[in-house]
């Protein structure tokens, strides 16, 4: 079995019952649409798409580095630590989400200024498929979906849009930012 089918293993055993917070969707459509984004961008390695993979896996479980290293091998835990948000882990409330939330997000675009090419790809296949779900449940349940967040529209538009910026010297000749960009624009109109 090679390395991304091993992870959609993983990924499918560790995630199994989660849910989307918006929607409700089965977790792993959202780790489905990150490697399908992945595998759409030309020249992305096998390594990037497993960690796409498992993007969230270190956040979402109790799969520890430990393993991730062991099972993918260092290359792959260093490119899922970095699209790991610190300090989140699978026992963190709603209130400490909630209360981080800026600080989370502020460590993330700050990490961008020196995090690799590739760090970047997995990072943006995440956040651009999170951004076309919250399009769909937009197009579906209109602004009541807003209260399902740790943080208000405002915030989550400025995330977006300050991503964006911090992206855009590495992966503006990427599909994904391409996306990316559009679907901002799409979601908070100016």
């Amino acid at each position: 079995m090679d390395n991304i089918q091993r992870a959609l293993a993983v990924a499918f055993e560790q995630h199994r019952g989660q849910t989307r917070k918006v929607g409700g969707t089965p977790y792993i459509v959202h780790i489905l649409d990150v490697a399908r984004l992945l595998m759409a961008e030309p020249g992305v390695s096998e390594d990037v798409i497993v960690a796409g993979i498992l993007h969230d896996i270190l956040e979402d479980t109790h799969y520890t580095p430990q393993q991730l290293e062991q099972d993918f091998g260092p290359a792959v835990l260093d490119l899922v630590l970095f699209a790991t948000e610190p300090g989140k882990g699978p026992g963190m409330t709603r209130q400490e989400k909630a209360r981080t939330w800026r600080a989370r997000k502020m460590h993330t675009i700050e990490a961008c200024a020196t995090a690799s090419r590739d760090q970047l790809l997995v990072l943006l296949a995440d956040k651009l498929s999170n951004l076309a779900s919250l399009q769909e449940e937009l197009s579906l349940r209109g602004d009541t979906i807003w209260s399902s967040f740790n943080a208000p529209k405002e915030d989550i538009a400025w995330y977006h849009l300050t991503l964006r910026a911090a992206l855009a010297d590495k992966l503006q000749d990427t599909r994904l930012f391409r996306l990316h960009t559009r679907l901002i624009d799409n979601v908070f109109p100016a």
